[in-house]
């Protein structure tokens, strides 16, 4: 059967624009239906604007991929009259309306892939969650890092204790200054770095050890964003404890996060991680993965080609992979497989980015955002 799939929310990562590449969501859709049939496509967001953007995207998208993917865009209103016809939704819309998107598909029974963070806080995220068990669907976070091939080699490492007991992790992660300026310049202001892009390596841990976290304090800088009228933090800076519920081993995890690299910085995102242990250390360097492209217009370029890229395919078009990609595609088929009955609910936990594996994750961030406003003071996570 074909699944209908509805997206709210018509930014950078459902579509790509502002220089951030091709877009992912509308993309892996359209890789997904060469296997899998996709049928009634509806991306719906506030601004009738984006209607010109979609339709061009897909039209740019199905000539690259030889699909024939059907899209339609609609202005997303309060409510959305014909919502029980599709099957899933992807949430892609700013951080502080999460809550109010996922109860809407949620309580409708959708199933619902959230972009990262689940949600600001636990509060809204344990409501999400026992919502979903209420309405018995599938809901997780496009946490697409637990499918990054050298994150998932982390994990094996560990699992196979190369690095020993985990004693601390390192994590430095930034973007450029336009993300806060330009491209969310109309919320910035109601998120943070670390809430919004430095939760991947909050996940990541509890990922790769699966540790849970204990106490939390955070600190900010605030001169380049507010120099250029923006409210909000430059960089936070976050120290936690983290303990094994069985073992109560602790460890350490420190993240340097920002968004006011230059504009000129080689990629959009520069970020790097270590994990030391007893018996080892592994980095990993996620921005230079060894492609480096020069040019007398584009400049100098730190190509990721594992994310989310189009490769040539030996139809004459090209298929669309990366771990941004799997991500997508895995949470299609497992809707289709629990319509189908091939699945069953409690086959999605695991590894999977459920909502109740990122309850961790959310913990922490709001102890974080805690911290911040009080200076930096330690916060209890219970």
């Amino acid at each position: 059967m074909a699944l209908n799939v509805l997206i709210i929310g018509a930014g950078m990562y459902v579509s790509g624009r502002h220089g951030t590449g091709n877009g992912t969501v509308l993309s892996a859709l359209a890789q997904v239906s060469k296997k899998h049939p996709i049928g009634k496509v509806c991306v719906t967001s506030p601004s009738a604007s984006n209607d010109v953007s979609i339709k061009e995207a897909t039209a740019r998208i199905n000539a690259l991929l030889g699909t024939s993917l059907a899209v339609e865009f609609r202005v997303l209103e309060e409510s959305i009259p014909d919502i029980r016809s599709y099957h899933l939704a992807i949430v892609c819309v700013p951080d502080h309306l999460h809550f109010k998107y996922g109860k809407m598909v949620i309580e409708n029974g959708l199933h619902c892939l959230m972009v990262k963070p689940l949600t600001p806080t636990l509060q809204e995220a344990l409501e999400l969650e026992a919502l979903r068990q209420k309405h018995q669907v599938y809901a997780a976070v496009e946490f697409h890092k637990r499918f990054d091939e050298g994150n998932l080699l982390a994990k094996r490492m560990i699992a196979e204790d190369r690095l020993g007991t985990v004693s601390y992790i390192g994590v430095d992660y930034s973007q450029r200054i336009t993300i806060p300026t330009e491209i969310f310049q109309n919320w910035a202001a109601q998120s943070n770095i670390f809430q919004y892009l430095g939760i991947h390596y909050v996940d990541q841990i509890y990922f790769l050890t699966d540790y849970l976290p204990k106490r939390v304090c955070a600190i900010g800088s605030q001169n380049a964003l507010k120099e250029l009228g923006v409210a909000g933090y430059d960089s936070v800076h976050v120290m936690s404890e983290w303990y094994h519920p069985q073992t109560l081993q602790k460890l350490v995890a420190v993240f340097n996060t920002n968004w006011i690299d230059p504009r000129t910085s080689t990629s959009m995102s520069d970020q790097k991680y270590r994990i030391i242990g007893s018996k080892g250390r592994l980095d990993l360097d996620q921005k230079n993965r060894g492609v480096e492209f020069a040019s007398h217009t584009e400049g100098v370029l730190s190509i990721n080609p594992y994310f989310s890229e189009y490769m040539p395919s030996l139809d004459g078009h090209y298929d669309f992979g990366g771990y941004g990609y799997k991500s997508i595609a895995q949470f299609v088929v497992d809707v289709e497989d629990l319509v189908l009955k091939k699945q069953q609910l409690a086959d999605m936990e695991g590894w999977r980015a459920t909502f109740k594996s990122c309850l961790p994750a959310t913990k922490l961030v709001e102890g974080a955002n805690l911290s911040l406003a009080q200076n930096g003071k330690w916060h209890e996570i219970g």
